[in-house]
């Protein structure tokens, strides 16, 4: 979608100013493939946060924190025009800020936004919590294009920060709808539910719960904590046989506003301060128990009971995403499993020769000032003499104990391949000048015993060096390490 296009849309955003920024905003970051969008207003050396969007949620909330221009990555805009960072790992600088660290910024793209004056009124951020791929020229014009049109939207809110659209109630039943259709995971779609649990029944904690029965372990997975003072937190794993979740399963006792009084013995409520407590378990479609939906709170609620239907229904769409996502976990494994099969060579456990010409075109892409791609060709040296002397098994065992040597020679991310036969490949990026260290770890492998009850191989490899300071493509790598290989070849000896 082209720049002019996409502002097009954005004009046409419907709502007030504040409902606008919010559709724009998020568009902003499907488009950039970001999770979050900030704007803000730099002053007098300082960098105030006001407005932020989730892509994931569509929330606008309002936000009131300030840091000097130099902790801030909106700050730096002002002074230096559009900034992009792919990685803040490579920016050492920005990653030394604490507001990287604080909210796990990866990647960054931002720029000035005006006002219909032309003046600047802000300055928009978009951030990711990993490190972006992309991140081009096409990228910084939707920035820039889209920030035309917020720059205007986000002037009219200041102007009434009265018209700063509040979210709408999670207990709408459109929110409930758009909730479960937008739903990307289970966290995605719990959360959400959660808050519409507590707007609903007024009880102070929300939250969901695994049941591990085989270990015996009870974990709160997700939990929406209201009240200072009374949580569940996040993590919080008990016993499973001392929980308010498993006597409530086995009485059929699904609320309970007095829990001292009724279930008085058990210690970890009465250690967290549980009064008030609704549950009911989330089944899945054989009728195994997954976990269970709650709400509890420190005090009375007498009308608790009333948000059964509620849970039982959030509960049944909970399984149903938990039914969904085994199930795409199920398809990815296959995926992955069929991936790793086509790329891995099955006698050597070495990669195939399909992932040979990608993993060099990739490193070429990536390698860095000082850095060489270099390419060892691997050929062990009278091999079908011993085939046809001792037998393919023992040619077999050669081959599969050759790929584990040369594989343990290897640090992570190098390429360790058999092209076929007895042909192998290694590739690696290594700083300039030390090329030698590789072919050093390729011949040291290549070199060893075979033993047998019949007879010994005194394996002995040819190897040719091939580096991206003489070739310029993965082609020119293979062809010139291949032909170095042959150059080194003195025959074998078979014993």
């Amino acid at each position: 979608m082209q720049v002019p296009e996409l502002q097009r849309l954005a004009r046409q955003c419907d709502g007030d100013p504040g409902s606008a920024l919010v559709q724009v905003l998020r568009l902003l970051c499907e488009q950039l493939g970001m999770g979050l969008a900030v704007l803000g207003s730099v002053h007098d050396g300082v960098h105030t946060a006001r407005l932020v969007v989730s892509a994931q949620d569509g929330r606008l909330r309002e936000l009131e924190g300030s840091r000097p221009v130099e902790d801030s990555f909106c700050g730096l805009v002002t002074s230096g025009g559009p900034l992009v960072v792919r990685d803040v790992a490579d920016w050492p600088d920005l990653a030394a800020m604490p507001v990287a660290r604080a909210l796990a910024v990866r990647c960054y793209a931002g720029t000035v936004v005006r006002g219909t004056d032309g003046q600047e009124v802000g300055v928009l951020g978009v951030l990711g919590h990993r490190p972006h791929e992309r991140l081009d020229a096409r990228d910084i014009a939707v920035l820039d294009g889209l920030g035309q049109v917020v720059g205007v939207l986000y002037e009219a809110v200041l102007a009434g920060v009265s018209s700063v659209p509040r979210q709408r109630s999670a207990t709408d039943l459109a929110s409930i709808a758009e909730t479960v259709g937008r739903a990307q995971d289970l966290e995605g779609l719990t959360r959400p539910l959660l808050d519409a649990l507590h707007e609903l029944s007024g009880i102070a904690s929300t939250y969901l719960t695994v049941v591990h029965e085989a270990a015996g372990v009870q974990e709160i997975r997700y939990s929406r904590n209201a009240k200072p003072g009374f949580r569940l937190p996040e993590g919080l794993e008990v016993p499973w046989g001392d929980t308010l979740c498993k006597r409530a399963l086995d009485e059929g006792r699904s609320c309970t506003t007095d829990v001292p009084s009724v279930w008085g013995d058990a210690q970890a409520a009465a250690d967290l301060g549980i009064v008030t407590y609704v549950s009911v378990p989330v089944r899945l479609n054989d009728g195994r128990l997954w976990g269970t939906l709650c709400a509890a709170d420190d005090v009375p609620h007498a009308q608790a009971a009333e948000q059964l239907p509620t849970l039982t229904l959030f509960a049944r769409l909970i399984a149903a995403e938990v039914e969904r996502t085994a199930v795409l976990d199920r398809e990815r494994a296959r995926a992955d499993r069929a991936r790793y099969e086509a790329d891995t060579d099955e006698l050597t456990g070495c990669s195939s020769r399909r992932t040979v010409r990608p993993w060099l075109e990739g490193a070429l892409d990536a390698r860095r000032p000082g850095e060489v791609i270099v390419l060892a060709f691997v050929d062990v040296d009278a091999f079908k003499a011993v085939n046809d002397t001792l037998g393919h098994a023992t040619g077999d065992a050669l081959l599969a104990t050759l790929g584990s040597r040369l594989l343990g020679s290897a640090r992570p991310g190098d390429l360790v391949a058999r092209l076929g036969g007895d042909e192998f490949v290694v590739g690696a990026r290594l700083p300039r000048g030390t090329v030698v260290s590789l072919e050093t770890r390729v011949r040291l492998a290549g070199c060893f015993v075979l033993g047998s009850d019949d007879a010994r191989v005194e394996v002995r490899c040819s190897t040719g060096i091939a580096s991206s300071d003489d070739c310029l493509d993965a082609d020119g790598l293979l062809r010139s390490s291949d032909a170095a290989m042959y150059r080194d070849k003195p025959g074998a000896r078979v014993a």
